[in-house]
């Protein structure tokens, strides 16, 4: 063979090569999430829901085999985004992926509940970092919380010392998210972690972060919300030298008002086990006063169970605390009206309900809106007026 068809003979295999090189490759089971939860019951119901207008909204659910594995493929392409898998509506964890994926998950439920660390995630490389990242955020956040709440019942040189450890943990939060960061600086993986930032704090990280990912990712609800954050950062005025606004009384049917720290509420749930208000403290939380008998109240629980379907994924609980004598009556409003969140408290008193006659409820239906810090921030709240609250509060 002469030189030149040598030659020819190479660049026709260079060519097939690059061919074969470059032509996408096929994922099995593309569009499929599995894999296995170590320490649930078989038939525990597992939910993917995708974030869509502010929202997670419901995408399909499978029931999990004896074993904890569990097979979900959405009717409807995934598109590329944030994801979540909930498992028996108490332990969430997030994904980043798309149609073209089949992410494998495995992890061991914890114990209560709450969001799943320590998981092993292969199929979906920003799955995988993004789960490296919550893996090493949430023992601190978990520390940070819990000094938190110490602190408000320390004084003199132990409350000092326990501020500048909190002082201390909050900036090595800062400097994981920020080391993530630049770590990772193309990973859409980054969004949540400056999720954790301030951005009047951190203006460069968010300005890096939402360039780097705005020919890719600018679509998405996660990207769209913290620009709007940032934009809104950079956007504020204040006006000096004004008043800060009078605290409303709450009036009548209500011994605490805005400003006041809520009382802790220690009743039995449905099941006979005592849960208190203050186990919720870092959520905001509707204390919700209310019975089976009561027609005001029966109707006002579609609007309480659309603003929890709506905001319980980024911190929303609802406590409630029914005034029912009948344990049956009390269960059966629950089941018929579709209130499922779990904190549902009753001592069968009556109108002679110990947290009812605490707070001074003379009359329900009646809610009370509580921050995280467990201090009260509106009173009476109910209805579009409630939605409205919430949207302030979360987006």
């Amino acid at each position: 063979m002469n030189s030149t068809k040598v030659k020819i003979f190479i660049s026709a295999i260079s060519f097939l090569t690059f061919l074969t090189g470059c032509a996408p490759t096929e994922v099995e089971n593309a569009g499929m999430i599995s894999g296995t939860f170590i320490g649930i019951d078989e038939e525990t119901p597992i939910m993917l829901r995708s974030f869509k207008n502010g929202s997670l909204i419901k995408v399909a659910q499978c029931m999990s085999g004896v074993d904890g594995s569990f097979s979900i493929t959405p009717e409807k392409p995934l598109r590329q985004g944030y994801h979540q898998i909930i498992i028996d509506k108490r332990w969430p964890i997030v994904l980043i992926t798309d149609s073209t994926e089949a992410p494998i998950v495995s992890a061991s439920v914890p114990d209560g509940k709450g969001y799943i660390i320590n998981s092993t995630i292969t199929g979906s490389a920003s799955s995988e970092l993004l789960a490296t990242y919550y893996g090493a955020l949430m023992p601190k956040q978990d520390s940070l919380l819990l000094l938190q709440n110490s602190i408000r019942t320390l004084s003199g040189e132990d409350k000092t010392a326990a501020t500048e450890i909190l002082n201390r943990l909050i900036i090595e939060l800062e400097n994981l998210s920020l080391e993530f960061i630049k770590s990772n600086a193309e990973s859409p993986a980054t969004l949540a972690a400056l999720e954790n930032l301030s951005p009047e704090k951190h203006a460069v990280a968010y300005k890096s972060v939402l360039k780097s990912l705005s020919k890719t990712y600018a679509h998405s609800h996660y990207y769209t919300m913290l620009k709007t954050k940032y934009d809104q950062s950079i956007s504020q005025r204040t006006i000096p030298n004004q008043p800060p606004p009078k605290k409303k009384k709450s009036g009548k049917n209500s011994t605490y008002s805005a400003g006041d720290v809520a009382p802790d509420i220690i009743m039995n749930n449905t099941a006979g086990e005592t849960i208190r208000l203050s186990d919720l403290k870092g959520k905001i939380v509707l204390i919700d006063f209310w019975a089976s008998w009561c027609g005001p109240c029966r109707r006002e629980n579609p609007n309480l169970v659309r603003a929890y379907e709506k905001y319980h994924s980024k911190g929303f609980e609802v406590f409630s605390v029914s005034l029912d004598s009948n344990k049956d009556k009390w269960i059966k409003a629950i089941e018929k009206d579709g209130l499922a969140w779990e904190n549902h408290v009753c001592d069968l008193q009556g109108w002679r309900n110990e947290a009812s006659r605490a707070y001074g409820i003379s009359s329900i239906p009646h809610a009370i809106l509580i921050g995280k810090d467990g201090v009260i921030i509106r009173t009476h709240i109910r209805g579009a007026a409630l939605e409205t609250e919430l949207e302030k509060l979360f987006d």
